[in-house]
Formats: C-alpha cells, structure tokens, sequence
C-alpha cells in the first residue's frame, strides 16, 4: 500500500517593486519616505486596479 499527500502549490513571490517599474515606469519619489510595508500595499492596490500611485492614494 502507497499513501500519497498532496501539498498545495503556492505561487511564486511577486517582487512588486519590479512589477511596478516594469508596467509603470520609474517608481514615484515619495514611495521611499513611507514605511515598506504600507508602500507594498499600495504598489499591489495599484498592480490590481491597473493605474499608477498617486501622492493621494497614500493619504487616503
């Protein structure tokens, strides 16, 4: 008898920064002055509406 298990597959991790200059451009200047983690959240809100970051997105 065999048992087998099966694992889910995870995708790879996305850099956001690289997938934000590649659809993008440059990243916006203002983006190294907020903390890493809500700068993440915004490059992936922005991947996933499909416009760039704004200076408003983050005081919103």
């Amino acid at each position: 008898m065999v048992l087998t298990l099966e694992l889910p597959i995870r995708p790879a991790a996305i850099d956001l920064f690289a997938s934000y200059e590649d659809r993008f451009g440059a990243l916006p200047g203002w983006l190294d002055e907020i903390p890493a983690g809500d700068a993440r959240y915004l490059l992936r809100q922005a991947l996933r509406r499909g416009a760039p970051l704004v200076p408003a997105d983050y005081l919103s």
